[in-house]
């Protein structure tokens, strides 16, 4: 008989640091560090999407002299907003490395794959939050050029390029990684399996019209909620590691 394979939870609280190197994290610490920023990253990202539309958000026609004074006048607006998209994407990628870390996953090809798809996903967000940051910055100089064209790229761009390639990479490499995990049920793995098949689907969409387009922004929708169920399982699979 082969030797039954260690549960990673119990491997990662029985394992003992090196002399001289700094205390670990407990497991149930960190699963609630995850938790918390698996629900929080969301709720931001959540807030970030939705605000436009509460603030007569310019759409993407309207000249660079209306979009020079709606940046003057809403400055605060494209700052927060930045803030909010790049705070939101990184405790979401926190809550990400965390379940590779329980899962025991990190040192394996689906670790390595997320890692990728981590830095894939904050690099598009923090450039679209520069491009969002642009716009006010180049108003005040009265640059109208630079507020169209950076005002074009920060808004709808994102949603076109995140399904190409962070979403689906990063959402099959934690799929597979909890997968083959004790850590959470296997419906958290096989639904970020799906997502990233829907996902995949929508960046070829969106290539073509409109409604792919569409599409992605509902996955995103969808992303986010899976995030936000998946902490909460998170935080109730804490108490077992105590």
């Amino acid at each position: 008989m082969g030797r039954p394979t260690p549960d990673p939870i119990s491997a990662t609280s029985a394992a003992s640091p090196e002399p001289g190197a700094p205390p670990r994290t407990s497991p149930a610490r960190l699963a609630g560090l995850g938790a918390a920023a698996g629900i929080l990253g969301p709720l931001l990202l959540v807030l970030y999407f939705t605000t436009p539309a509460f603030t007569a958000w310019p759409s993407a026609g309207e000249s660079p002299d209306q979009l020079l004074g709606y940046a003057l006048g809403h400055e605060t607006l494209f700052y927060a907003g930045g803030w909010l998209q790049v705070t939101g994407a990184l405790l979401s990628i926190v809550f990400f490395l965390v379940l590779l870390q329980l899962s025991g996953a990190r040192h394996r090809l689906a670790g390595a794959a997320a890692l990728v798809g981590c830095a894939l996903l904050l690099a598009v967000v923090t450039i679209e939050a520069a491009l969002l940051e642009a716009v006010p910055m180049a108003a005040h100089t009265g640059d109208r050029a630079t507020v169209a064209t950076a005002f074009a790229l920060s808004n709808g761009v994102f949603a076109r390029i995140f399904p190409l390639a962070p979403a689906p990479l990063l959402f099959a490499a934690i799929g597979l990684a909890l997968s083959g995990s004790p850590l959470l049920r296997p419906v958290f793995g096989r639904a970020a399996l799906v997502i990233a098949a829907l996902f995949a689907v929508a960046g070829i969409a969106a290539v073509f019209g409109t409604a792919g387009l569409v599409f992605a922004i509902v996955m995103s929708v969808a992303q986010a909620l899976w995030i936000a169920t998946t902490a909460v399982a998170l935080a109730f699979a804490r108490r077992r590691m105590s």
